[in-house]
C-alpha cells in the first residue's frame, strides 16, 4: 500500500477543516413560532400503554380530563 504524500494530506486535512467552518457558519432555518391551539388544555401525564405514560395534552371536561392521544377520562379537575 502507497502512503500519502504530505502535501496530500495536507491538502485533505484544510478542505475538511474547511468543509466543517463551512457548515458551521451556514444559515440555518429560523425556529417555527410557537401555535396556540386551545387555552383550556392541560399536560398532564397519559397513565395508559398507547400514550407510553408520557405528558399528553388534556381538555378540561365536566367528565375530567380527557387524554387527546386515546380518550381516556382522567378524573379531577387540574
Amino acid at each position: 500500500m502507497t502512503a500519502l504524500s504530505p502535501y496530500l494530506a495536507g491538502l485533505l486535512l484544510a478542505a475538511a477543516v474547511a468543509v466543517t467552518w463551512a457548515a458551521r457558519l451556514w444559515p440555518t432555518r429560523p425556529a417555527p413560532t410557537a401555535r396556540v391551539e386551545s387555552v383550556a388544555a392541560v399536560w398532564r401525564a397519559c397513565h395508559t400503554t398507547r400514550c407510553a405514560h408520557m405528558t399528553t395534552r388534556h381538555d378540561e371536561t365536566p367528565a375530567g380530563l380527557v387524554c387527546r392521544g386515546c380518550g381516556t377520562v382522567a378524573g379531577g379537575a387540574a
